[in-house]
């Protein structure tokens, strides 16, 4: 099979797919910038490889496919794997002048770094195994090998990996369908796992002050209350006793007044002293602090400072709806008992985990978006975003206040959430699967010509149904969308493609 200059083949594959079989071609088509810097299987002084120190037409390194064509001809030198009469060890000839040097350093064949390269350089091969960069299993450093490292491939290595369908049939056959990249307002957006929560600020905990035992219950379960309903009543030793001290206070305190004027009488006519004036006006005091004291305790209790019946009356201290209680009659409550929960559902916090790696791009304020499991919205806003990353689940905690009038929002609800970290109103959008992730790098495939795919590095971000993209690719270019899979699977390094497809080893021997 004859190719075109600018094509470098490096296997034949068969691909068996939902029971079609498809021929690809997948080659290293140089791209239409660097195609006149090193024309490849071309005659003349730029018939060079560089790399390899011979001209790019007999260089069996680069092009093993040529080894039986020389042997049979008895131009071999099997010491060097070359061609004898080009072999640059055995027979040194001068670089031509005006050989143009390659536009990266990167080696073609084998994916790694022409520098790093020791299947084309294997004197580089101590200095890696000394320094303990070494894959035993692929012959390469550790650090550029394209198989166990794939990230290490670079955009421009990436962008040379140019697949070509033999026919547009076989194209057709493959299920192929692209979208043209298209401009327009875009946001930018987090995902993350949320889950619902009482406003924190909202709700009360229902607890007695003294101990005591309930009696009577005035609200059912899920009852709407308004502050200072009663909710439990509840009959109290301590509270009787409380009582009743404070009735003997009352009266202590009308002895001491009344002692206090009987002496301030005498003492205007000389019959009483000033030191006896001094300890009435003492016990007054005492016995109006007394009395004081404990109104303050039956106060904050609920009992009344009437009567003396032990009993006290627990009210809610907030509007809301009560939302547990664990009381029952004849429950004894203490300061460690729990009697119930109100809680004003109208807002609601939503608990958002977001990863440790995107918490950067979010900020106090910013819309938040919440999808419950049948498909209901509700929008919010940041309120919160925590100051440290939790070590166990590497998230950051994010909170967002969302409006609840109707109550259909429940604590511990699960929701996904998508925060909006910003907005470009004039943004290239492509379909979200049409970007795919090509070790560490975004890449999307546009349709060149029919039955030419090329790969653009991108940098994506997430922005609802569409992705918003930055890197060479122009408004209106067909990329794919339908089948990029099979494409990506056919640029990965060491990949055996989308099917039972045969994979040119490292090196092409």
């Amino acid at each position: 099979m004859m190719f075109p200059q600018s094509v470098r083949p490096l296997s034949s594959k068969v691909l068996v797919a939902s029971a079609m079989f498809l021929i690809l071609s997948v080659g290293y088509i140089q791209p239409p910038a660097l195609a006149n810097a090193v024309p490849i299987l071309s005659a003349g002084p730029d018939d060079w490889c560089g790399g390899h120190g011979l001209p790019e037409s007999k260089c069996t390194i680069c092009n093993p496919e040529l080894i039986p064509q020389f042997k049979a001809a008895g131009d071999w030198c099997a010491g060097h794997e070359l061609p004898e009469s080009v072999c640059p060890t055995c027979n040194p000839k001068e670089t031509p002048s005006d050989a143009a040097p390659p536009p990266f350093d990167w080696c073609a064949g084998h994916d790694v770094p022409e520098s790093k390269c020791t299947l084309c350089n294997p004197e580089l091969i101590p200095k890696f195994k000394t320094s303990g960069d070494w894959c035993a299993e692929h012959e390469l450093p550790e650090s550029v090998c394209p198989i166990c490292n794939p990230g290490a491939l670079p955009p421009e290595a990436i962008e040379a990996r140019i697949v070509r369908f033999i026919s547009e049939e076989l194209e057709a056959r493959a299920g192929i369908r692209t979208e043209p990249a298209q401009r327009g307002p875009a946001s930018e957006t987090v995902q993350a796992g949320a889950q619902f929560a009482f406003h924190a600020d909202r709700v009360a905990d229902l607890r007695a002050v003294i101990p005591g035992v309930v009696r009577q219950i005035h609200a059912e379960l899920g009852a709407q209350v308004t502050r200072g309903a009663p909710l439990f009543d509840l009959e109290s030793v301590r509270v009787g006793d409380t009582q009743a001290h404070l009735r003997k206070a009352i009266e202590r305190g009308r002895l001491a007044e009344t002692n206090l004027k009987r002496l301030q009488r005498l003492n205007e006519r000389g019959m009483a002293t000033a030191r006896e004036l001094e300890l009435a006006e003492q016990e007054l005091e005492s016995a109006r602090a007394e009395t004081d004291s404990a109104r303050t305790e039956l106060r904050m209790t609920g009992a009344s400072t009437e009567d003396n019946t032990g009993r006290f009356t627990l009210t809610a201290p907030i509007d809301g709806t009560l939302v547990r209680r664990p009381a029952m009659i004849g429950t004894l409550a203490t300061e460690e008992t729990s009697l119930g929960m109100i809680a004003d559902t109208r807002v609601m916090w939503a608990l958002c985990d977001v990863p440790e790696q995107d918490a950067g791009r979010l900020a106090l304020d910013a819309p938040v978006r919440l999808t419950l499991g049948n498909g209901e919205t509700h929008e919010g806003r940041i309120t919160w975003i925590s100051a440290e990353v939790d070590p166990r689940t590497r998230t950051v905690k994010v909170r967002a206040e969302v409006a609840n009038p109707d109550g259909r929002l429940r604590a511990n609800q699960f929701a996904q959430a998508r925060i909006e970290t910003a907005f470009a109103p004039d943004a290239l959008l492509v379909p979200g699967n049409a970007v795919q992730r090509v070790g560490a790098l975004d890449v999307v495939f546009v349709r060149r010509e029919p039955g030419i795919y090329e790969p653009r590095v991108v940098t994506a971000f997430a922005a609802g149904k569409k992705m918003r993209v930055e890197g060479r690719l122009q408004p209106g270019e067909p990329v794919v969308t339908t089948g990029a899979v099979l494409l990506r699977t056919e640029v990965l390094p060491g990949s055996i493609g989308a099917g039972c497809c045969e994979v040119e080893p490292l090196g092409g021997n």
